[in-house]
């Protein structure tokens, strides 16, 4: 299916930005409503993901994620009617196909949106609607069809059902924001973003809270000069490794 916008610019930047967003969409599991044995495994994994992405050199990163992720998707089909484990391997074969780029790269990416599909299926609160954040984002930096399933208005309809779940939430304001400072709907951008700034930053998300607050300033001061490449960290970072297509008609 083609993609459905003609604004598809700075945000269709290459495959590993979008698989670095998920850095920051790791929610808490600690108001999950699974067992306690559940609870504390997702959480060890989750620790183990932070480590390798923050702290280990992009090179060394692969075949880390790589050991990650067999333990995860243990953990999947150890709870197959729970939605945590499935979020929490989505994201490791996010960051595992931007660590480890290459022709195998898409085809995680695609497993990992059925996981998120599937783990909304289940309940699409876990992990404070992570699962619906994470397809948002994928569906709006991913180049559509034919390379991969890249949809703007799909994009849109994921954002604003996590903003339903979570109205007050830093993420799903800045996520929402974000894409509609990148769609040019500046004075709507705000609404959010400014939301997402006077949010607290959430003592279990700490730093990954605390990288999204910078980023929120920037959004802000970009939505107010009423521009949307305004450079973020999520952008760069793919920028980096893949070439930006921005300019691609």
């Amino acid at each position: 299916m083609p993609v459905s916008s003609t604004r598809r610019k700075t945000h269709l930047r290459p495959l590993h930005l979008a698989l670095v967003l998920l850095t920051f969409l790791l929610a808490n599991t600690g108001h999950t409503k699974t067992g306690s044995d559940l609870h504390e495994a997702v959480r060890r994994l989750e620790d183990e993901w932070a480590e390798i992405f923050y702290l280990l050199p992009r090179s060394e990163q692969a075949e880390k994620f790589e050991n990650l992720l067999a333990r995860v998707h243990a953990l999947s089909e150890q709870y197959p009617n729970e939605a945590d484990p499935l979020i929490l391997e989505a994201i490791v074969l996010c960051t595992y196909a931007g660590a480890d780029i290459g022709l195998s790269s898409l085809s995680r990416v695609e497993k990992a949106r059925k996981l998120l599909i599937k783990a909304i299926d289940i309940n699409p609160r876990a992990m404070e609607a992570s699962a619906y954040i994470t397809l948002g984002n994928l569906y709006y930096r991913l180049p559509g069809w034919p390379i991969s399933f890249g949809d703007t208005n799909s994009a849109r309809q994921y954002l604003e059902s996590a903003l339903k779940l979570y109205p007050n939430a830093i993420d799903t304001n800045y996520f929402y924001g974000d894409f509609l400072l990148q769609e040019g709907e500046y004075d709507k951008a705000l609404i959010y973003l400014e939301k997402a700034e006077k949010a607290p930053i959430r003592p279990y998300m700490r730093l990954s809270d605390t990288k999204l607050k910078e980023e929120i300033r920037e959004a802000l001061k970009a939505a107010r000069e009423k521009r949307d490449g305004y450079g973020d960290f999520f952008s760069n970072f793919l920028t980096s490794l893949f070439g930006d297509d921005s300019e691609k008609p």
